[in-house]
């Protein structure tokens, strides 16, 4: 049975800006080396706290993209989805040069957060105009994450070395080093690289039939969490053959962190309208409804503090090493530096609204 879904949902508006925060607490640690290690992304093979931040943002992009492109009388344009793919790609790579300024194309960093969402949303929206059902795109993130694992598991390098999932080895790190145009972040692979695009993209695509599933059928929250469970369990199940692994995005990776956003989306969901009038839940919506702006906004203050003093020393290192002199156990104080650069950046957004300031792509 169908049922008319409203053009924004604030739970997920909520959940969308709680989802940026975290990522503002994780991308600035005050000290990486002694922050606590679930705020840290595994070093390889692993998950922590801080590894569910990107992939279950990418999920958000694909369960919003149907409440826009779906919603009755809405003329599809691609005109209109590939400016704003262009713009948040561009956005993107301006963010990265901004912190690394350079004059050398070679030394630009072309791949990141911003250009990846760029690429998830331009293949969710070709989805979504292709047939307006909840299994074509279900069924084409499975055939992503299919083709992902048999690239990685059984398909060498053309230099003739053997299948790897060892950092840069294997096709994922050839395809790294050899496609991808400027600066490579790691050197021999980079985390938002070109084959582990493919399974990123399986992310959005779930979340396009998730949010197509409700918007078609009474879909209780019950029912929403049996669904993230499934799909929890689904990639634990392929953790023996496919490690968890958000570098290389592996299948087991992109179902656990499906999974696990879905669940906490229900739960949200489930609570929202006891919660949904009260001043914190209606502030994590307004963050949600300007994610792009307060991304932008922590990625502009981290641009400044990467500034180096005449001392040689970065503004990061120094005003960190100030907070240290409260002595504070050294994981606290590196979870306080985010907390504070977090408030700066949420404190920025409202004064940027007055005046109109909002990014809109």
């Amino acid at each position: 049975m169908s049922k008319a879904v409203p053009d924004r949902d604030p739970s997920l508006d909520s959940f969308r800006g709680v989802d940026v925060l975290l990522m503002i607490l994780v991308n600035i640690q005050g000290d990486g080396a002694t922050a606590f290690a679930t705020l840290r992304h595994a070093e390889w093979n692993g998950l922590t706290f801080a590894d569910l931040v990107f992939p279950i943002f990418l999920l958000i992009v694909g369960l919003s993209a149907p409440l826009a492109l779906d919603k009755p009388g809405h003329v599809f344009s691609w005109a209109a989805i590939g400016r704003r793919a262009f713009l948040l790609f561009l956005i993107g790579v301006l963010l990265s040069w901004l912190i690394r300024p350079t004059l050398d194309p070679e030394l630009i960093r072309w791949t990141g957060v911003l250009q990846r969402i760029a690429i998830v949303y331009l293949i969710c929206a070709a989805v979504i105009v292709i047939r307006r059902s909840a299994v074509l795109p279900l069924f084409i993130a499975g055939l992503l994450l299919l083709f992902h694992s048999w690239m990685l598991l059984t398909v060498g390098t053309p230099a003739g070395a053997p299948p790897s999932m060892e950092p840069g080895k294997g096709i994922s790190g050839w395809l790294d080093q050899n496609l991808i145009p400027g600066r490579v972040l790691r050197q021999s692979w980079d985390p938002e690289g070109v084959l582990s695009t493919l399974s990123a993209a399986a992310n959005g695509l779930i979340g396009v039939a998730v949010m197509r599933w409700i918007k078609r059928h009474v879909v209780s929250n019950p029912r929403l969490a049996l669904a993230g469970l499934l799909l929890l369990a689904a990639g634990l199940a392929l953790t023996p053959v496919l490690p968890l692994n958000k570098n290389l995005w592996t299948a087991s990776f992109a179902l656990v962190t499906c999974g696990i956003g879905i669940l906490f989306w229900t739960s949200l969901k489930s609570i929202w309208p006891s919660i949904g009038g009260n001043k914190v839940a209606r502030w994590t919506a307004s963050l949600g409804q300007a994610a792009l702006t307060l991304y932008v906004i922590h990625m502009v203050l981290i641009a400044i503090i990467v500034r180096e003093l005449p001392s040689g020393a970065t503004i990061w290192a120094v005003t960190y090493q100030g907070l240290a002199r409260a002595g504070l156990p050294a994981p606290i104080t590196s979870l306080l530096y985010a907390i504070l650069a977090a408030a700066i950046s949420c404190a920025i957004l409202p004064w940027l609204r007055r005046r109109g300031w909002v990014l809109k792509v």
